[in-house]
């Protein structure tokens, strides 16, 4: 019975002399963070890390020289591994690239799992998109976890809509809808010359449009596995078909606008972004744009009332849009001999506290449904109600060699111009693509 009293007595001196073993002393927490490069940590996470985490020495761990840009899959998930194994991080913060590839080989850790926990997340308060894409992977299973993402919409002028006559858009139209709409403006005699019903400044070709319309419907015309062309589907044609008759009707505005280029790189002056921006000036019915033509459009109002809404949208999937993206993706590896401070990490970068920060400094769109009512804007919803399709296009896991592209853009904006001009069938250029990428393909891959 008398060895209660010296055992408390024996642990009253050990706190008091702060002997306690393996146990920092409060405001000591050690981070060791690997992320994308050293400039991205302090441009984008470091002022959120010191002024909310003080009391944290952040070791970073920079990761641009492992140069996994360079690299294919195998290459890249070993020398990932290897960097884990030497350098120990805490918590990895990885890119869009990156992610897919490195999540499925017990590299990282299933934050799922952390998320159920009583002191977890709530999943279901994230844009379901944005977690449909970090669950693509082979085990389905969350592995990283993303503050923002990356998606456009419709936006659309209602002034020339009543102008002109023409019945304002929907919700969630397709592009066969929406180019069949431009036509409606450019078969006005009135229009004004430079004006027109669909303009969109990234896309200068014809082509450049049908793989826009492509990605909506989450195709692409080369299986990137298995280096097959793809283009003879019934889907193909329809696409093909629309838009070369849209290109003849001069449904999609163009704006050969000459670029200043030296050693091969195009820059775009903020001249020429003023030049291009034809739905800001009043000179387009409808355009597709991220949130900062939101913000542009909110912060300088122009001279015409206008819309917006979710899409445009795949005929197969209504939710789905071509271009759905996020960004930076906060992981624990299972290296990590900090996970939960990793974790305290994670759940402040996606909480609402980080949210309404990004809502007062328009740093993006944030991850969490509930933003746009931070934002207290519902023009923002349109962002919140699309998915995207999985990316089957990861150069990292591509069997494509990059020396393909160019010349089959060239192939295919070719025979694109001849059946605008009436010169080939859809079926005799899908045809011709067909067999001429196919044999530019296997070429090349025979050179690996």
């Amino acid at each position: 019975m008398k060895r209660w009293p010296i055992l408390a007595i024996c642990l009253l001196s050990l706190l008091m002399s702060g002997c306690q073993p393996n146990v920092e002393p409060e405001g000591t927490k050690q981070l060791r963070l690997a992320i994308i490069s050293k400039d991205t940590y302090q441009f984008m996470f470091h002022s959120y890390f010191s002024g909310h985490f003080p009391d944290w020495d952040i070791t970073v761990l920079p990761m641009d020289e492992l140069n996994l840009y360079e690299m294919k899959a195998p290459e890249a998930i070993k020398t990932f591994s290897d960097f884990l194994q030497r350098e120990k991080p805490d918590l990895v913060i990885l890119n869009g690239i990156q992610y897919p590839v490195l999540a499925n080989h017990e590299l990282l850790r299933d934050l799922g799992e952390w998320a159920s926990r009583k002191d977890g997340m709530d999943l279901n308060a994230f844009v379901p998109g944005v977690i449909d894409l970090l669950k693509g992977n082979e085990e389905g299973k969350l592995f990283g976890l993303s503050p923002s993402y990356r998606t456009s919409v419709f936006y659309y002028n209602k002034t020339m809509f009543r102008s002109y006559g023409i019945e304002e858009p929907h919700d969630r139209m397709t592009w066969s809808e929406v180019l069949k709409l431009s036509d409606r403006f450019m078969q006005d005699a009135s229009l004004e010359k430079g004006s027109y019903g669909f303009y969109e400044s990234n896309i200068k070709t014809p082509f450049d449009m049908v793989q826009t319309i492509s990605d909506t419907e989450g195709m692409n015309f080369v299986n990137t596995r298995t280096a097959k062309m793809t283009m003879t589907s019934d889907e193909w044609k329809k696409i093909w078909s629309l838009v070369a008759d849209s290109y003849r009707m001069g449904s999609v505005g163009t704006m050969n606008r000459k670029l200043k280029e030296i050693d091969g790189t195009t820059y775009v002056t903020e001249n020429d972004q003023k030049a291009m921006d034809l739905f800001y000036q009043g000179k387009t019915a409808m355009t597709v744009g991220q949130d900062g033509l939101l913000r542009k459009l909110n912060s300088k109002p122009p001279s015409f009332e206008w819309g917006i809404y979710s899409g445009p949208v795949s005929i197969r999937d209504p939710e789905r849009v071509g271009w759905f993206g996020i960004d930076y993706i906060f992981a624990i590896p299972t290296v990590s001999a900090q996970p939960e401070l990793a974790w305290k990490a994670i759940q402040y970068f996606h909480s609402e506290e980080m949210g309404k920060i990004y809502a007062s400094t328009d740093e993006g769109l944030f991850s969490l449904k509930n933003y746009p009512k931070w934002r207290n804007d519902p023009n923002y919803e349109p962002f919140y109600n699309q998915r995207g399709w999985l990316d089957t296009n990861n150069f990292m896991n591509s069997a494509i060699p990059k020396e393909f592209y160019t010349p089959f853009y060239k192939l295919a904006n070719e025979q694109m111009n001849a059946t605008i001009a009436g010169k080939l069938s859809t079926e005799q250029a899908l045809a011709a693509l067909q067999k001429e990428g196919q044999a530019l393909l296997d070429e090349l891959t025979a050179k690996k």
